[in-house]
């Protein structure tokens, strides 16, 4: 089997972290092909990387707490919107789609509670962009759980569709926050895209024209720390 979308290469990694799944590429039934660089970048653990070659991948790994020098995430985003629009993608659908990576990307520190293990990547082909989110932080049912207005949920699929639902978050929802899925699905409201979400043992999966909660599937899967989200979009 051949990879050519990093979405499941990092969903493989983090069920390879819970012990379920050999590493990708240690196992000889996947090759990584044009995903590769993006691993060997990974093994480097740098918080930011582009591909030197091609500009059409990149990673950024969040720190403990929000860095003050923020130099570092504005030239990955800046990296994320070329990379769009060499795709394909109007500089506003692109620069759309960076601010919905940054809302996400902020999740991270709000709420995973293990910012620290948080990555960030992006991969462009003609027609295509698509990028991951993912970290082995306390996953979206306990950080909701932590709200009194959340405290009777025992489901993580549950937890899933309410995170996607403007509005709610871990501080409530008279707080006037919620996780920041609002942009994600405005910058896809051109768009075809293709969003999966992960937390616990449940996946919650959206596909189609102008996505957004109502046509959700959950899904019942192994079980992996943290949280992850993969969104591939075409123009």
């Amino acid at each position: 089997m051949a990879a050519s979308e990093i979405g499941p290469i990092f969903e493989l990694g983090l069920l390879s972290k819970a012990g379920l799944v050999p590493w990708p590429g240690d196992s000889g039934w996947l090759h990584l092909n044009g995903v590769a660089s993006l691993m060997a970048g990974l093994a480097k653990r740098k918080h930011f990387w582009t591909c030197p070659s091609t500009r059409a991948m990149g990673l950024y790994r969040t720190y403990v707490t929000p860095p003050s020098d923020e130099s570092l995430w504005i030239e990955f985003g800046v990296a994320a919107q070329y990379c769009a629009t060499q795709a394909g993608f109007s500089r506003d659908e692109s620069a759309q789609l960076v601010g919905a990576i940054g809302e996400m990307q902020s999740n991270i520190y709000e709420h995973s509670k293990a910012s620290s293990t948080g990555i960030v990547a992006f991969k462009g082909s003609p027609g295509t962009f698509e990028f991951v989110l993912a970290d082995r932080g306390i996953g979206v049912l306990e950080s909701l759980r932590a709200c009194s207005e959340y405290s009777h949920l025992t489901s993580h699929g549950q937890a899933l569709q309410m995170t996607l639902t403007e509005g709610v978050s871990r501080h409530g929802s008279s707080s006037g926050r919620g996780l920041g899925f609002r942009p994600l699905f405005r910058g896809l409201s051109n768009l075809s895209g293709s969003l999966r979400f992960r937390s616990g043992d449940y996946a919650l999966t959206i596909d189609g024209k102008s996505p957004g909660i109502i046509p959700a599937k959950l899904w019942q899967k192994p079980s992996l720390k943290g949280f992850f989200a993969s969104i591939v979009c075409r123009c």
